[in-house]
């Protein structure tokens, strides 16, 4: 069965999580580690990007990592985010203008070992403003 994580939040305040196994379970959690089928009030909900960090963190899309594709370069910042166009997950690097995709044909591109989790976008309102998006 498929199984989707969804990360819930109030504006900027993170109030718990979502998974939706095949299509007719949902569980909710406050902390990711107990599950009731009770759900949680929430107005936002950022879907998870199929990545995990060298801490074993779950990113979602919104997060600021930092990362690198080869270890001979030094890390970079960047967002993860929904790519409407191609229709993936992909790294917004904030210093540069590309899109870098977390998968190829179903092959990821980055390893857990070079993501490291840094911040929320959604609390970084002046980085938001610079990409041109809203948390709506």
């Amino acid at each position: 069965m498929e199984e989707k994580r969804f990360r819930l939040r109030v504006d900027q305040k993170v109030i718990g999580y979502k998974r939706v196994i095949g299509k007719n379970y949902e569980f909710y959690s406050r902390n990711g580690l107990w599950w009731t089928g009770h759900p949680l009030y929430y107005k936002q909900i950022d879907e998870f990007s199929g990545l995990k960090d060298k801490n074993d963190r779950h990113l979602y899309e919104l997060d600021i990592v930092e990362y690198r594709i080869d270890k001979d370069i030094p890390l970079r910042k960047g967002v993860i985010l929904w790519h409407k166009k191609d229709q993936c997950f992909c790294i917004k690097d904030l210093e540069d203008t590309g899109f870098l995709p977390i998968s190829v044909d179903g092959v990821m591109i980055f390893n857990s070992r070079d993501l490291t989790f840094h911040s929320y976008l959604f609390i970084n309102p002046e980085i938001m403003e610079m990409l041109g998006l809203s948390d709506d």
